[in-house]
């Protein structure tokens, strides 16, 4: 089974209508997002665990709880969800996958070879699911790279990318 890892306000950030920054009530985004994980878990049988900041809180330890069988970790005073997302990436390895657009957390995933998807593509990947509601709308402007090499077979670490997103 697949350990999908996200970065929660990364997400939020980069898929929501208002963003967090926008006045927008923290708790029905955090709510909202989980909701819709939720679905996809119900679904696909993934393990989630999404990992928000508690960078300003005054938490000396990280608070995990369970929302409808998704993990939820809120990192710790002067912890970011960054930190707590490479730690898991340097430990937990083989099967997992990690959903953020941040720089570090990608750069750390490919030293390590774990697949990632960026929030939008899996905001598309949830919204393509049958089950999902038709008012998603589909993110604009996914970038795709130009491809090289042999246009048959793709290299070995995309291969083996590719199968590890299609268990999402």
């Amino acid at each position: 089974m697949i350990h999908i890892v996200i970065d929660g306000y990364n997400y939020i950030g980069r898929t929501g209508k208002t963003g967090i920054h926008g006045g927008a009530d923290l708790d029905g985004l955090r709510r909202s997002l989980l909701e819709k994980l939720a679905g996809y878990k119900k679904h696909r049988g993934a393990k989630i665990t999404v990992v928000f900041d508690a960078y300003n809180s005054f938490s000396l330890g990280r608070h995990r709880e369970s929302f409808k069988g998704i993990d939820v970790v809120y990192s710790r005073e002067g912890e970011t969800a960054d930190d707590v997302m490479i730690e898991l990436i340097r430990s937990k390895r083989a099967g997992i996958a990690v959903v953020s657009s941040d720089r570090a957390i990608i750069d750390e995933a490919k030293r390590h070879g774990v697949p990632f998807v960026t929030p939008g593509r899996l905001r598309e990947m949830i919204a393509a699911e049958p089950w999902a509601g038709k008012d998603e709308d589909r993110d604009e402007g996914i970038r795709q790279e130009a491809k090289k090499g042999n246009p048959r077979r793709l290299p070995k670490r995309l291969r083996k990318a590719s199968k590890a997103i299609s268990k999402l």
